[in-house]
């Protein structure tokens, strides 16, 4: 019996550039300065323009600005959380240190809230496809999974939903997300309306065998929202975030849900993916990346910590190594870049027997001699 071929797929923001440029993480943060700037209301609002101005006093410069700026948005909560337990241990009898600590770390969540939910609504705004690059990101798609009968695995960096998107129409009926199929939960959502809607996956066994096809936000989508004691992970339907109700629903504390995204500092990281439901996206990824002989990794830059560790503990005690077809537009990331990322050194030689790095971008790449070389 002819064995099953299996694939990892890592897509990074260059993906989702190659389909929709509006989707570059400079125009982005551009963006959501400009929004910031122009947004009305009272002290949240105001210490939110503070933040992005001490984060970025010049603008956005660069698609580096995106972490500077969203990772600022969360960092004074998390200081002033251990301010909250180191006043419990040092004066546990002090409540009015506490109550006033705690106060402050609720206005610093909202202020994280607000700014969250500008940069996340600006992605969902832009989550569209062109029309006539569409078929170009279904051609892809479709080679994929025509090319490789068994196993897909795909660890999605972006939170745009224009590869599920995709995926829904190429291959609904094989593919299984962090949704669940069948489990749901209750919800309030903009303006205090209960709604019904899958739950998160909790395990590795909730996801079905019989869906070859994977899809793992390993940072988190625009579609998995949780109240924020998380006791409850949801998954939202695309068409209530393409509104603007819920996005502003967040800002006006009208809904008991808040968006489940890794929206970090680089230093942050880490920490971020260590909880649930990441953990969970990273361990199914590390399984296909396992599993699989061929990867594939379009638009990645090489720069994350957490996801160049995911890659370097399956590659680099592999024997033999898996087909790796790097997929890029211009010179950045360089080879050495890709090889030190997975672990190899200059002593282990060329890396051209196993490393294909194809630099003109996603878009008409499954036509390209490099791709067919891979599948073959």
């Amino acid at each position: 019996m002819t064995t099953k071929r299996n694939m990892a797929v890592l897509a990074g923001n260059g993906l989702s550039i190659a389909f929709n440029p509006d989707l570059n993480l400079q125009r982005i943060t551009e963006e959501v300065l400009r929004r910031i700037e122009r947004a009305e209301g009272g002290d949240v609002v105001a210490a939110m323009r503070e933040i992005a101005e001490r984060a970025l006093p010049d603008g956005a410069s660069s698609a580096e600005d995106f972490e500077v700026l969203v990772g600022s948005f969360g960092a004074e909560s998390r200081t002033l959380d251990l301010l909250d337990t180191l006043a419990e241990l040092t004066s546990p009898a002090d409540k009015d240190l506490r109550r006033s600590i705690q106060r402050v770390v609720k206005f610093a969540e909202k202020v994280r809230d607000t700014g969250v939910s500008h940069v996340l609504q600006v992605i969902s705004e832009r989550s569209h496809a062109y029309v006539d690059q569409a078929q170009s990101l279904n051609d892809l798609v479709a080679s994929i999974t025509k090319s490789f009968d068994g196993r897909i695995t795909i660890g999605n960096l972006n939170y745009d939903t224009l590869l599920l998107a995709v995926l829904l129409t190429i291959c609904q009926s094989d593919l299984a997300d962090m949704g669940h199929g069948y489990h749901s939960v209750t919800v309030t959502i903009d303006d205090q309306v209960e709604y019904q809607t899958p739950a998160l996956r909790l395990s590795a066994s909730d996801f079905p065998s019989s869906k070859r096809v994977q899809l793992l936000h390993l940072h988190g989508s625009l579609t998995y929202w949780a109240t924020r004691d998380g006791s409850v992970h949801a998954k939202l339907p695309r068409e209530i975030l393409e509104a603007e109700d819920q996005w502003l629903a967040v800002r006006e504390e009208t809904t008991n849900i808040r968006p489940v995204v890794v929206l970090a500092s680089r230093r942050d990281k880490a920490e971020h993916v260590a909880r649930y439901p990441f953990d969970l996206a990273y361990q199914m990824f590390s399984a296909g990346l396992t599993n699989a002989a061929h990867w594939l990794i379009v638009g990645y830059s090489f720069r994350d910590d957490p996801v160049n560790a995911t890659l370097r503990s399956e590659f680099i005690d592999r024997d033999p190594k898996p087909k790796v077809f790097v997929v890029t537009y211009g010179s950045d990331p360089d080879r050495r870049d890709i090889e030190r990322a997975l672990g190899w050194g200059k002593e282990d030689g060329a890396s051209h027997g196993w490393l294909t790095v194809n630099r003109e971008g996603a878009d008409g790449v499954e036509a390209t001699n490099d791709w067919h070389d891979f599948v073959g």
